[in-house]
């Protein structure tokens, strides 16, 4: 299985060789060798054209005295007349270029001596730049030429009709295979597109003749192996950043996983073996994110760990209330099927009465476990309870033993309303048992976005032993009158459930719980 680290090392070399593929791909790479091949043509044709049109001009005054002198066309600035390569595959690619069918004789003229003074520069250039050059007359025919095309007539070509209409002409031929496919380290290139610029040739507003410049555009293969050297080290360069970048990452992202899962592991062993919960420990280098992720996996299992401490003590708890009504029931049943015969009526109607008397008390401890534990884990789907409404009703079924004081309170009140019940119930129910035939007060007052029930009654108080476990479950100081200690731990569970919480003071002159929710 791979992990976080193996995942952003393939993602992130995939991201490095993207581009590396879409230079491969695009015919995007391929239009700009292309005009990069066009440029270099239209420089060496612009030199060739101004050489040769001075030995024309020189040729033209020797032969007349009121020859032409050449002018520059009309431009937008009158220093300079640039070209612009305009060459695209989309313009779409030709078939090879048809061979000539007409030649011309002429090697007199003015055109063709200027053509032999300007052919043996052709001659050398073309062992420099591998670039074919041919100087044609103003008829289209070749007065000079790289190669043995002399005499040649090209104005059957599409780029040579366009310059001898006075316009640059470019177009993009199939390349010709004339024998293998050059090495990459070959200085002749091995592309697959040709590109034949022409450009015309002013003098005195006429076009005097044409200079047609003809190469193999750049091989993307072959550009890439020309800047290997630097490509590689960009390359190796990238990869490493890819490398460290992907090991930061995964540490900033692998680290707190790792330390969240060692947190839970340790929280299912401490609820075996005991012990308090670590939470996670994080870097500061971690993502927001997973801090965020981190602090509500610590609270759930914190809530988690302590829920099993509630269970485990909830079930020591249940074993031993219910082991002496069971074992009350069992000595008294097994007590009338010895002794039945011998029994006076009054011994049994009493043994009888013991075992319903436990039989109910196991019933009522039930109860409340099943409503205590239905509290704990009940959906937050609260109603909109009518608070003054709830208290009233509630108050008037103590008929005057409990005096309500209402103070500014919200119209609704958003909770469980048998929580809500439960609690004040069980509050009440303890006050009036406790408040020696006085009244008891019931004070609801808005605190703070809260609600504060304060339950005051006026009886003796709680004993300092045992003021610190009323809130324990099963503790009780009625257990002979049907007491099950659950009533507090209820309140106190129906608190915990609403964010609230629950305290007590007491004393000599009475006991005040305050329930805030």
């Amino acid at each position: 299985m791979i992990g976080i680290r193996g995942l952003l090392l393939i993602v992130n070399a995939f991201a490095l060789a993207l581009p590396l593929l879409t230079i491969f791909g695009l015919r995007f790479f391929d239009d700009q060798l292309i005009r990069r091949t066009e440029a270099q043509l239209i420089s060496q044709a612009v030199l060739i054209a101004e050489t040769w049109r001075e030995a024309w001009l020189f040729e033209m005054q020797i032969a007349h005295a009121d020859a032409p002198r050449w002018m520059p066309e009309a431009a937008g600035d009158d220093r300079y007349f640039p070209i612009e390569p305009r060459a695209r595959l989309g313009q779409g690619v030709l078939a090879g270029a048809p061979a000539s069918t007409r030649y011309r004789g002429d090697e007199d003229g003015p055109a063709w001596r200027a053509g032999r003074a300007v052919q043996p520069v052709l001659a050398r250039a073309v062992r420099m730049n591998l670039a074919g050059a041919r100087v044609l007359d103003a008829r289209g025919c070749v007065v000079a030429s790289s190669g043995s095309s002399l005499g040649a007539c090209l104005d059957h070509l599409e780029e040579v009709q366009t310059a001898l209409a006075g316009d640059y002409g470019v177009v993009l031929r199939e390349r010709e295979e004339t024998g293998p496919t050059p090495a990459l380290e070959s200085v002749s290139r091995r592309g697959r597109v040709r590109v034949d610029v022409a450009l015309p040739v002013h003098a005195d507003g006429a076009v005097i003749g044409v200079v047609r410049m003809s190469r193999t555009a750049i091989d993307p293969a072959k550009a890439l192996w020309f800047d290997r050297d630097r490509l590689l080290a960009a390359s190796g360069g990238c990869l490493l950043l890819i490398v460290g970048l992907s090991f930061i990452l995964s540490r900033s992202i692998e680290q707190p996983l790792r330390a969240m899962t060692r947190a839970a592991r340790r929280t299912g062993l401490r609820t075996e073996r005991g012990g308090a919960h670590r939470p996670a420990r994080l870097s500061r280098f971690s993502a927001a994110e997973l801090r965020e992720v981190s602090a509500t996996l610590d609270h759930t299992l914190v809530q988690l760990a302590d829920r099993a401490d509630s269970i485990a003590e909830f079930a020591a708890n249940v074993s031993h209330e219910l082991k002496t009504p069971i074992a009350g029931i069992r000595g008294a049943a097994e007590l009338l099927a010895d002794e039945w015969d011998g029994m006076k009526c009054e011994e049994r109607d009493r043994f009888i009465a013991n075992i319903d008397a436990d039989a109910q008390r196991m019933e009522r401890l039930v109860s409340e476990l099943l409503h205590l534990a239905r509290i704990q884990s009940a959906s937050d789907a609260p109603d909109a309870v009518d608070l003054a409404k709830t208290l009233e009703d509630l108050v008037g079924g103590y008929r005057g033993s409990v005096r309500l004081q209402l103070g500014a309170l919200p119209d609704r009140m958003h909770i469980r309303r048998d929580h809500l019940d439960s609690a004040l119930r069980n509050l009440l129910d303890n006050a009036v048992r406790h408040a020696a035939g006085k009244p008891v007060d019931l004070e609801v007052n808005a605190r703070r976005g809260r609600v504060v029930f304060r339950v005051r009654d006026r009886g003796p108080g709680i004993r300092p032993g045992n003021r610190d476990r009323i809130f324990e479950r099963f503790f009780t100081t009625e257990r002979e009158r049907g007491g099950t200690g659950l009533g507090l731990a209820i309140v106190e569970a129906v608190a915990e459930r609403r964010g609230g919480s629950v305290r007590c003071e007491t004393g000599p002159d009475g006991t005040c719980f305050e329930l805030v929710l």
